[in-house]
C-alpha cells in the first residue's frame, strides 16, 4: 500500500508538470497571435515559437505514456482502496480538468490563430504572387509563341 502511495504521488507530480508545459504552450500560442497580427509578419520569430511548442507538445506525450503506465499499475488497488486515496484522487481529478481545459483553450486560441496566420501570409506572399503569376502569363505567351511558329502553315491562305 505504501507503494501504491508512491505511484499516486507520482501520478500527481506528472499531471502537474504536464499543467505546467500546457500553461508555457499557452502563453506560446498567445506570443503567435501577437505575431501573426502583426503589419509584417515575423517568419523566424514564428518558426522559433513553433520549435519550442514542439518541445513541449513531445515532453507532454511523454508524461501521457508514464502516466498511463502508472496508472495501469495501481489501477486494481485504488479501487479498491478509494477511501484511502481519497485526498490524492479528488487532487489529480481537479489537475486532468485543469488539463483539459487548458488544452480546449489552447485549441480554440489555435484555430483563431490559423485565421490570422492565413491572412498574414497572404498580406507577405501578395507580391510573391504578382511575381509569379507574371511568370506564368510569361510562359505561356512563349509556349503559344513557340507552338505557332511549328504551326506555320496555318498563317498561310490556303486557296490556290
Amino acid at each position: 500500500m505504501e507503494q501504491t502511495g508512491t505511484y499516486i504521488r507520482i501520478l500527481r507530480e506528472s499531471l502537474e508538470r504536464k499543467k505546467e508545459y500546457l500553461d508555457e504552450i499557452l502563453s506560446l500560442t498567445k506570443e503567435q497571435e501577437e505575431l501573426a497580427k502583426a503589419e509584417k509578419f515575423d517568419e523566424d520569430a514564428f518558426e522559433q515559437i513553433v520549435d519550442k511548442k514542439d518541445i513541449f507538445i513531445n515532453n507532454i506525450n511523454e508524461i501521457d505514456k508514464g502516466f498511463d503506465s502508472v496508472y495501469k499499475r495501481v489501477r486494481v488497488e485504488i479501487q479498491e482502496n478509494k477511501e484511502l486515496y481519497t485526498d490524492e484522487l479528488k487532487t489529480i481529478q481537479n489537475l486532468i480538468r485543469q488539463c483539459v481545459d487548458e488544452g480546449l483553450a489552447i485549441e480554440a486560441l489555435e484555430e483563431r490563430n490559423k485565421t490570422s496566420l492565413e491572412s498574414a501570409i497572404a498580406r507577405s506572399f501578395k507580391g510573391m504572387n504578382r511575381v509569379k503569376q507574371s511568370k506564368s502569363v510569361a510562359n505561356k505567351y512563349y509556349k503559344s509563341m513557340a507552338n505557332g511558329m511549328v504551326n506555320d502553315s496555318m498563317l498561310y491562305d490556303r486557296k490556290k
